[in-house]
């Protein structure tokens, strides 16, 4: 009984090639996971934060548009153009040329960017009602824009409808 005590402590304890192959194999298995996680979590975070920049830009460009078409007057349209006056008398055109959307406040002499150059403007539309003086419907314009931002290979669209309807009402 003695002897079989001293057989078992001198046994070596170790792993043996099988054990270690497949503890190699799940920890390369939870690493791959991790790292999948990973670039998905900063696959998503690049196209919120495009889809963000398209939102921002979008809101800003619309903000700035209904603020002079509520209080402007002698509306017209034409194609992706508008064209109007505003409060200070000044003619205003609002377009989009090669995926911007520009203002001209001097009568389409000279036009600056309204949109930043993060975004794509894929199409800008005003759709006039109620401009025909006596046709018994109050002045709006409704505009429809679509935009496109980037960030790294992460694309974000956004489709806008608003309506703007005039200060000015008719008599």
């Amino acid at each position: 009984m003695h002897k079989n005590k001293k057989h078992h402590n001198n046994k070596e304890r170790g792993l043996t090639m099988i054990e270690l192959i497949v503890s190699l194999g799940i920890f390369g298995l939870v690493i791959g996971m991790t790292v999948s996680i990973f670039l998905l979590a900063l696959a998503s975070q690049r196209r919120i934060i495009a889809l963000r920049n398209v939102e921002d830009n979008i809101r800003l460009t619309t903000e700035l548009m209904s603020r002079e078409i509520r209080t402007g007057k002698n509306f017209s349209s034409t194609g992706g153009s508008l064209l109007f006056t505003n409060a200070k008398g000044e003619a205003i055109i609002y377009r989009l040329t090669n995926n911007v959307i520009e203002k001209s406040s001097d009568g389409g002499l000279n036009y600056s960017a309204v949109t930043g150059t993060e975004i794509t403007i894929d199409y800008l539309n005003f759709y006039l009602m109620g401009q025909a003086t006596g046709d018994s419907l109050e002045p709006r314009i409704t505009v429809t824009i679509s935009a496109t931002g980037n960030i790294g290979n992460q694309n974000a669209n956004l489709k806008i409808q608003t309506t703007i309807s005039e200060r000015l009402l008719q008599s």
